[in-house]
């Protein structure tokens, strides 16, 4: 089952694999189209400090976005091995620097915030079914999209080495949402992979990350990746039936969880030349 597309990078169709043969003939409305808006935000906000820390998310990214893009034109300007040889000496607090034209922050120390230890005792598939579900067919439903998605989520966070990390859940989630919602283009590899970079920053800037426990993150992680599995489960449907009120429903759907999780108004997060960009 595919997208039609003409781009289609590994992101996107890791995101797909998971609709196998029965969930194409499923109820996928009830996966989330009727806008469960009280499971949502429950489901959500039940990880204590990890989900609170989402709160100035947004912020931190415009802010890494701005230094990213100062960076890139310095490279531009200077050439890569300048400018890394400038940040290593910024890092050493060097007092004579080799060329003073290039100004520049030192490299951030990575502190892995986002990072977890797996707990088999974690059940995000029960936790999404019972807040987001009404009917056992509908629990049922939640739980075998979730599990699917969880199997080829893992599979590619393992490939990338993003294993156990909640700034990989957060680029599966964001470039799910944004594939939705607008309807358009996929960002690049490239943009994939410095959106996943900037998260890992951004969660090391979060007092709250490094407070949080693995249980909370992995939670929390999990339920980023179920939020866009359902998505895609709409999306998909929706455009293999050439559906348009589904692909509205879950058009909405997707600006409501975005605007939950990346606390933004979808418009400001979109792709622009392959990136991922908030405005």
């Amino acid at each position: 089952m595919k997208i039609e597309n003409r781009t289609k990078p590994a992101v996107l169709i890791f995101a797909l694999a998971f609709l196998g043969v029965g969930i194409a003939n499923a109820q996928i409305q009830a996966a989330g189209g009727g806008y469960y808006r009280a499971g949502y935000p429950t489901v959500y906000g039940s990880f204590g400090q990890a989900s609170a820390a989402q709160g100035r998310v947004y912020d931190q990214v415009k802010v890494q976005s701005r230094r990213m893009t100062e960076r890139e034109a310095l490279v531009r300007k200077w050439g890569l091995p300048a400018v890394e040889k400038a940040e290593r000496e910024a890092a050493a607090k060097a007092a004579a620097r080799s060329n003073p034209q290039i100004v520049v922050q030192p490299p951030p120390v990575a502190r892995n915030f986002g990072v977890f230890r797996p707990d088999p005792d974690v059940d995000t598939g029960t936790a999404l079914s019972d807040a987001l579900g009404t009917t056992p067919e509908e629990k049922a439903l939640i739980k075998q999209i979730y599990a699917s998605t969880k199997v080829e989520y893992e599979k590619e966070a393992a490939t990338r080495g993003w294993k156990n990390n909640i700034a990989a859940g957060l680029t599966f989630f964001t470039v799910t949402a944004i594939t939705v919602y607008h309807d358009a283009e996929v960002p690049s590899e490239d943009g994939v992979n410095t959106y996943y970079k900037m998260m890992n920053v951004v969660l090391d800037d979060l007092p709250e990350m490094r407070k949080a426990t693995n249980k909370d993150k992995q939670g929390f992680n999990n339920t980023l990746v179920g939020f866009g599995g359902m998505l895609l489960a709409g999306y998909v449907e929706g455009k293999n039936n050439n559906d348009a009120a589904t692909l509205a429903s879950y058009k909405k759907l997707a600006g409501m969880l975005i605007e939950m999780v990346l606390k933004t108004d979808p418009e400001n997060v979109r792709v622009e030349n392959g990136q991922i960009v908030m405005k």
